[in-house]
């Protein structure tokens, strides 16, 4: 993918990239880490709520839900990421939540004088957020999220807090919609050092009467501020214990656009939900490959 030819110019040359962000590292989080499987406004599959705090909350006789997420690039010189979650619904009925996130670039090699290798570049992110989600009126519910980010690039160690806000407008009479919008990564007056994504999604049931037996259809759209730009139709389908998706996702950033196809299943057995997604690779470079484990604790 192109984000990670930028990534890895940005490895390289980190001491002139600083300038210009003070955190390092924030190319990785234009990476899916957990909304492979679903657009990152709605997703929720690890539990996490980490693109939109509002997508943490829990239902009502909902109590915990725990959540794991593994990405990879799966090439030499690639990105991973992991994502571990816990949320707790409350008998006030706000849902808090704790994730821990981090990506890192593999491969990155120092080099002096001549190709041999004297040893690696750090190239990584460390993302803690604190949520909270709930419902603020019939159809409607809000989050916040409090964001504590390391950067390391190289030699080069810089930390930054942020705070988002995010609601999700679900269950509406008309075709059981949904409509999504959060912010990631915003630092009022910081907007240009830090490059804050403003992330949407809104999909409806064409077909289907539950939850569990329907098939969706929705437009997703991600912007990250002075960098990608992405956006396309999603679509996913279930039918009692197992789910489909698929998206197609058109990115644009520094004058090009590529298109790149996400699709991924999903496995509910008892309190569990599995998920395995992939992200089709481009210009010769391998595909994300996510993987997704999350369980639900009721009361």
């Amino acid at each position: 993918m192109r984000r990670l030819l930028i990534c890895g110019m940005a490895a390289c040359c980190w001491a002139r990239g600083l300038a210009a962000q003070p955190v390092p590292a924030r190319d990785l989080w234009e990476f899916p880490l957990g909304a492979v499987l679903e657009p990152a406004a709605l997703a929720a599959e690890p539990g996490a709520g980490l693109w939109n705090p509002a997508a943490s909350a829990l239902r009502p006789g909902e109590r915990i839900r725990l959540g794991v997420a593994s990405l990879s690039t799966g090439a030499q010189q690639g990105v991973d990421g992991q994502l571990l979650s816990a949320s707790i619904r409350r008998a006030s009925g706000t849902t808090l939540g704790l994730s821990v996130a981090r990506t890192s670039v593999a491969g990155l090699v120092r080099t002096e004088s001549d190709p041999q290798s004297v040893g690696d570049i750090s190239y990584a992110s460390v993302l803690v957020s604190a949520t909270a989600a709930k419902t603020l009126m019939p159809h409607v519910t809000g989050g916040l999220a409090v964001r504590w980010r390391e950067g390391r690039a190289d030699q080069a160690v810089n930390t930054a807090i942020a705070a988002d806000l995010g609601v999700v407008i679900h269950d509406l009479p008309w075709q059981n919609a949904r409509v999504a919008l959060s912010s990631f990564l915003w630092r009022p007056g910081r907007e240009i050092d830090d490059r804050p994504a403003f992330v949407a999604a809104v999909d409806a049931r064409v077909i289907g009467d539950s939850a569990s037996r329907e098939l969706r259809l929705g437009l997703s759209q991600n912007d990250v501020n002075r960098g990608a730009t992405e956006r396309g139709p999603f679509l996913s389908g279930r039918l009692d214990r197992l789910e489909a998706r698929a998206a197609i996702v058109r990115a644009s950033a520094g004058g090009s656009t590529v298109t790149r196809i996400r699709s991924g299943l999903a496995v509910y057995y008892a309190r569990y939900v599995v998920g395995v997604a992939r992200e089709e690779g481009i210009s010769g470079l391998g595909p994300v490959y996510q993987f997704t484990l999350s369980s639900i604790l009721k009361e």
